[in-house]
């Protein structure tokens, strides 16, 4: 039996319509957990890196060596990379002057875990702002709750959630922390996300999350 062309553009529309085809960076949000641990669960940079060059060039992105040569990916020692992780690239970092810049990535759903950044030796408090760049993503801190938050938390990540005065973040679209030490954390939307960070220097070291499991 021949279908007419007709018929296959319907059928192809409704699938779509109905989440049974995905396209774009959604594809992102079913990869395998397995897919970035080694058969001692021991987490694979590499591998979500990989990852990571795929969803950036799905989203226009651009990537040559220099890009992957300097990009990062940490699964937060959580074991759960397709939910809590990030991917990054710090561009600049200038303690005597006091600024920094990277760009970040999360893959749709991924969590950056509730955090504040302390004072560590002579590097104050660190102050940030995020601006989106790709994507969507939802950023909480401190402030009055808001009654139905947009993000979606597995049982493990909404354990350790404190803060929820949501802003949601557009292309285009920027926020920041109120006040040094305050409280906040994000989530990447169903396309995932890609936003850039301006702050004050600051160290990993003088990073301290709700989830005391958390390392970075």
């Amino acid at each position: 039996m021949v279908i007419p062309p007709v018929t296959i553009i319907l059928l192809a529309v409704a699938l779509l319509a109905a989440g049974c085809v995905s396209s774009g960076t959604r594809r992102f949000a079913g990869l395998d957990r397995a897919r970035f641990y080694d058969a001692a669960g021991r987490f694979d940079e590499e591998a979500a890196k990989a990852a990571y060059i795929d969803f950036l060039r799905e989203a226009g992105y651009p990537v040559n060596d220099s890009i992957v040569k300097k990009m990062w990916a940490s699964d937060f020692g959580l074991g759960r990379f397709t939910e809590a992780g990030v991917g990054g690239i710090i561009w600049w970092g200038d303690e005597k002057h006091n600024f920094s810049s990277l760009d970040a990535f999360l893959l749709p759903g991924q969590i950056i875990p509730e955090h504040w950044h302390v004072r560590e030796g002579s590097v104050p408090e660190k102050i940030e702002a995020w601006l989106v760049r790709y994507g969507e993503m939802y950023v909480y801190g401190e402030g009055e709750p808001t009654p139905a938050i947009r993000a979606k938390l597995s049982p493990a990540d909404a354990a350790h959630v404190t803060v929820k005065a949501e802003k949601i973040l557009q292309v285009g679209d920027a926020a920041g922390i109120a006040r040094p030490l305050e409280k906040h954390w994000m989530q990447a939307g169903p396309e995932g996300a890609i936003f850039s960070e301006f702050s004050t220097y600051h160290t990993g070291a003088a990073v301290r999350f709700t989830d005391g499991k958390v390392k970075f």
